[in-house]
């Protein structure tokens, strides 16, 4: 008799059974099949850099026993059993911008895994930085996938990179800047790895100074320059504050410069000061004053014998003080005594009591002002007019009143017997005395004398002795 025993291949271990003949049990023994495992897939290819997961399945008889483990580290794989089953894995993220390839072992079986590299991008920290005007370093940290290759530039000369002028995957970049001696801040920027870094550096503190910082300027006017010095950027302007002093050039600058300027003529008589200020200092301009002179209007004047008020105009620059004097005193100055710049005198001439036309003078501003006035006319009077003497032999006078100045002459006119003795001449008033002999006649006798127009006249009375018989 014969049996057939099927193949075992569900299960690893072995198995018995029985066969029955003839009511007699037959036993069969079987062993276990052989174990083997195949997965599904076998690999996994272009991962995303970024990491993925995955399941694998694991076919195998009942019984077979399987585990799984990673042989790198960017790929983890869970999953054991007994027989058929499945295993997952997860991919890490690629730091790197190579592709990369690992392999799990999963029941014996390999399974693997390519991954994409991940594409190069750059960041960088900070991307800024503010620093004073002082020389200053700093640094720059670049972060980028492992591979990535970077270089770093400096866009500008005061910006200089001092290390890391290239590298890949992460690394730093330090630099250093120059002092900025300008009185702007200033921006600049360097490249570094793609990406823009920006500096910006604060402007050293703006100062001025000109030089010089005052003139002298005759009082005939001129001109003049003014030199500013600051440093590069600082903006500065300047300004007249005074209307004589003009800014012809330079009236804004920046950094050193220079300002020109006129000053206009001064016509007056005094000094004087004005300013400019530039970039914020004050610029002092002093000018002489005018030289004084003076004219008189009129220079003369001339007056009747009675005299009266007058007025003469002063003519000069500003601020030219002078003053009025009379030299005589039958002027009198009035009002203008002094005085400054243009102005007036007024002035009295009193009466002129003389015959003779007479000149005096004002000094006005250092100027001689002549007056003429003219004398009164000459008229004569005598007190008294007559004489009556007796017979005897006798003196006597006479007043003769006139102006000053004014001349006469006394003459007899009966020289026998009446004879001036005195006062023959004068000038103004004065006195004539006279003289007359006896009378020995035997009646009254007249005599004159003339005296510039006038007549004095001597009755003398006759004798005593002589005796007069009417019949």
């Amino acid at each position: 008799m014969s049996y057939s025993v099927a193949a075992n291949d569900t299960t690893s271990a072995s198995r018995q059974g029985t066969v029955t003949i003839a009511g007699n049990s037959c036993k069969v023994s079987q062993s276990g099949a052989a174990c083997s495992f195949s997965i599904s897939p076998t690999s996994a290819a272009s991962v995303s850099d970024a990491g993925a997961s995955g399941t694998v399945t694991v076919n195998s008889v009942t019984g077979c026993q399987w585990t799984s483990s990673s042989s790198v580290s960017w790929i983890s794989v869970s999953g054991s059993g007994v027989g058929s089953g499945s295993a997952t894995y997860t991919v890490q993220a690629n730091p790197g911008s190579a592709s990369r390839t690992g392999t799990v072992t999963i029941a014996g079986q390999t399974f693997t895994v390519t991954q994409l590299g991940a594409p190069c991008s750059f960041t960088i920290t900070p991307t800024s930085n503010s620093v004073t005007s002082a020389a200053a370093t700093g640094s720059v940290s670049v972060s980028s996938p492992t591979g990535c290759a970077w270089t770093a530039t400096s866009n500008d000369s005061w910006i200089s990179i001092t290390a890391g002028t290239a590298g890949s995957g992460n690394g730093s970049v330090t630099y250093s800047v120059a002092v900025n001696t300008a009185g702007t801040s200033r921006t600049g920027t360097m490249t570094i790895a793609g990406q823009t870094f920006t500096l910006t550096q604060g402007g050293a503190g703006c100062t001025y100074s000109i030089s010089p910082t005052s003139n002298n300027i005759v009082a005939g006017g001129g001109s003049g320059s003014i030199s500013v010095t600051s440093i590069t950027g600082c903006a500065w302007t300047a300004a007249s504050n005074d209307t004589w002093i003009t800014i012809t050039a330079g009236a804004t600058g920046s950094g050193s410069g220079t300002v020109s300027y006129s000053v206009a003529a001064n016509n007056a008589g005094v000094s004087r000061t004005g300013t400019m200020t530039i970039a914020g200092s004050t610029f002092t301009v002093t000018q002489d004053a005018a030289a004084c002179s003076f004219s008189l209007s009129p220079s003369s004047n001339s007056f009747a014998t009675a005299g009266g008020p007058g007025s003469v105009s002063v003519t000069t620059a500003t601020g030219c003080g002078w003053t009025a004097t009379s030299n005589d005193a039958w002027i009198t100055i009035t009002a203008g005594a002094t005085g400054s710049g243009n102005g007036t005198v007024n002035y009295t001439v009193a009466t002129n009591a003389s015959s003779l036309t007479r000149t005096g003078t004002l000094t006005i501003a250092g100027q001689t002002f002549t007056i003429t006035q003219t004398g009164v006319t000459c008229t004569y009077s005598i007190s008294p007019s007559s004489a009556t003497p007796g017979a005897a032999a006798g003196s006597g006078s006479l007043a003769v009143t006139a102006p000053a100045g004014c001349a006469w002459n006394a003459t007899s006119n009966d020289l026998s017997w009446l004879t001036i003795t005195a006062g023959a001449s004068g000038t103004g008033s004065g006195t004539v005395n006279y003289a007359v002999t006896e009378n020995t006649g035997v009646d009254y006798r007249t005599g004159t004398l003339s005296i510039q127009g006038n007549t004095f006249t001597v009755t003398q009375g006759w004798g005593a002795d002589v005796i007069i018989i009417v019949q």
